[in-house]
């Protein structure tokens, strides 16, 4: 994408690097060409995403409270004019991020916030050379990096040229890459609890044997002699001897069990 502009006057590098301190020296009223580069490529770059709002503008990267970076490859052609050819914008965030054993960290990664290539410069290594050259100049490998929200298009890009396979997502719509929780010490480390289930199934099988304990009902219900009471009470029955019921005893016993007048 060209625009009416000598890049050439103001940046020294075609992978031109700007901080917050950079980006208020090239102002709008004096470097409008700045501004109008970061502007237009971000708005470029959202569509290509599909994202729904623009992310990367000149007025939001200063007014942000975390100081960010913001790449531009670009090359200049005839004239007063410029290619704009990609950008990139990276800066630290504190991030709470999760590895695939649940274990949570508290971690201040370099996040890479935005990455586009225009289309008819990519599949020419434009990517790789302004992606590399970042690197280089914020001192960090791929892996110490985290990514907002990657594309599929960003994932095969680290994988072909970074060998960054199976990405660790984050609820926050993050992505870092197993590689990144090495040497590196979890804030909250992860403890197996007991799920709900199993323990709505522990407590209705305490509960159940509590009942069988205590239960008044299980209390007063009629006890079932053993086999060696019924025995005790066998031997009981044959050691008694048998009372003739015309003896006076006998007589006696008749008449308390049937209540009989004895006049």
């Amino acid at each position: 994408m060209e625009i009416a502009f000598d890049l050439s006057s103001i940046f020294t590098d075609n992978i031109q690097r700007l901080e917050k301190a950079d980006l208020l020296k090239y102002s709008p009223k004096r470097y409008w060409a700045v501004a109008k580069s970061i502007d237009t490529l971000g708005e470029m770059s959202s569509k290509f995403h599909g994202w729904k709002r623009i992310i990367t503008m000149y007025e939001k990267i200063i007014d942000h409270d975390e100081d960010q970076s913001v790449y531009i490859l670009w090359d200049k052609v005839d004239g007063n004019k410029s290619v704009l050819k990609g950008i990139l914008r990276v800066g630290y965030k504190t991030l709470y991020l999760t590895d695939n054993e649940q274990n949570q960290y508290m971690e201040k990664a370099m996040c890479i916030l935005d990455f586009f290539i225009v289309p008819t410069e990519q599949r020419s290594g434009n990517g790789f050379k302004m992606f590399d050259a970042m690197l280089k100049a914020e001192n960090v490998s791929v892996e110490q990096c985290a990514f907002d929200k990657p594309s599929a298009a960003l994932r095969q890009f680290l994988e072909k040229y970074y060998d960054q396979k199976e990405p660790v997502m984050q609820s926050n719509k993050y992505a870092v890459f197993p590689n990144f929780f090495i040497g590196r010490h979890p804030t909250v480390p992860f403890t197996p609890r007991q799920t709900k289930r199993s323990s709505r199934a522990s407590s209705a099988v305490s509960s159940h044997t509590t009942s069988r304990n205590t239960s008044p009902i299980g209390r007063n219900r009629p006890r079932h002699d053993s086999v060696a009471d019924l025995m005790r009470q066998d031997n009981f029955t044959r050691g008694r001897s048998v009372i003739d019921p015309n003896s006076p005893a006998g007589f006696k016993l008749t008449r308390d069990q049937r209540h009989e007048p004895i006049w």
